[in-house]
């Protein structure tokens, strides 16, 4: 079998700057950021329901802008779920040339655009500052049968006797549940949510057996000991709470590995001033003690900054590779 090529590259892509797109100062608002700023508050578009990694990665930006006074105006979450993401990438491509709407932008909503056949995918915005990488694992409730990856792969060789929940159709949490079940040749079955809060309470509930996530989206049940982690799709172990989970390669399953890539976008045809403007507060945003010490140390990610140029060079590639690997695994005909 054609061994799973690894989502993200280890190195940033290096692009030019937008034409006319000057960076703004380092001061706060008021202090040479260039001549777009808001006029009224900033829709921030989040395409899942609450509780879940994007809108807490929404959340965290919205909070250090305003705070710290990168923008004269709050960034305001509307949490928007539907269609896969297809519902929110319809509604902000519908806001043309508007400079005050931005979305999280997050690779799983991207493949779930082009998997479902959504009239508007990612290509058709405007990327925005890439802010991070995060992971993706299995975990399961602590009093569930299957105590270990093993015993749950093991059963899952029964034809749907195991059910497992994720987010979205189409986007990394099932990309991530179709490499599981090509590769390490069993046949559960997958149960699709709005977002991650929703798999969540699916799996507390016991209406499922196991949920794929973001350690960000199940941090709190672990340490609860409502939840345990039984395996991570990513190259390492990651740590903290999660340090006794293995790698699916630990357990000589190749090819079962998946990062997830955290983004913002916003309308077609905004102004080259607009997005130096989000360009320049994300990248503040990403800067600050917060940011590090509330976001991504806690919540296992790993930072990193891409200005709106390279995030469209960056993406543009791997969605050449997320058509492959879905055609692969056969979830694209």
């Amino acid at each position: 079998m054609k061994k799973f090529v690894k989502i993200i590259a280890s190195t940033l892509l290096v692009g030019a700057l937008l034409t006319g797109c000057a960076s703004g100062g380092a001061g706060k608002t008021g202090e040479g950021n260039g001549s777009f700023e808001p006029k009224r508050e900033v829709e921030f578009v989040v395409p899942s329901s609450a509780g879940g990694g994007s809108d807490l990665n929404a959340r965290i930006i919205s909070e250090i802008a305003f705070k710290e006074g990168f923008t004269p105006k709050n960034f305001m979450v509307t949490n928007m779920p539907g269609g896969s993401g297809g519902v929110a990438f319809a509604d902000v491509y519908s806001k043309k040339g508007n400079n005050e709407t931005l979305m999280i932008l997050h690779n799983g909503q991207i493949m779930s655009t082009i998997v479902n056949e959504s009239p508007v995918t990612s290509d058709m915005l405007t990327y925005l500052p890439v802010v991070a990488f995060d992971n993706l694992l299995i975990v399961t409730r602590a009093d569930s049968e299957y105590q270990d990856i093993e015993a749950l792969l093991e059963a899952a060789k029964t034809p749907d006797k195991v059910k497992v929940g994720g987010s979205q159709r189409g986007n990394t949490d099932h990309l991530a549940f179709e490499l599981m079940n090509k590769y390490a040749e069993v046949e559960a079955s997958y149960v699709q949510f709005d977002g991650s809060g929703d798999v969540l309470g699916a799996l507390l509930g016991g209406h499922i057996d196991a949920a794929i996530c973001n350690p960000s989206d199940t941090l709190g049940q672990v340490q609860a000991g409502e939840v345990i982690p039984l395996a991570v799709f990513s190259q390492e172990r990651i740590g903290k709470e999660f340090e006794d989970a293995p790698t699916f390669a630990e357990l000589g399953y190749e090819g079962i590995e998946i990062d997830a890539v955290r983004a913002i976008a916003g309308p077609p045809e905004m102004s080259a001033e607009a997005i130096a403007f989000y360009d320049e507060v994300i990248r503040k945003v990403t800067e600050t003690d917060q940011w590090k010490n509330e976001y991504l140390e806690p919540n296992n990610l790993e930072g990193v900054y891409m200005t709106s140029a390279e995030a469209k060079e960056f993406f543009e590639k791997e969605i050449e590779k997320y058509k492959e690997i879905f055609t692969e695994v056969g979830v694209i005909k």
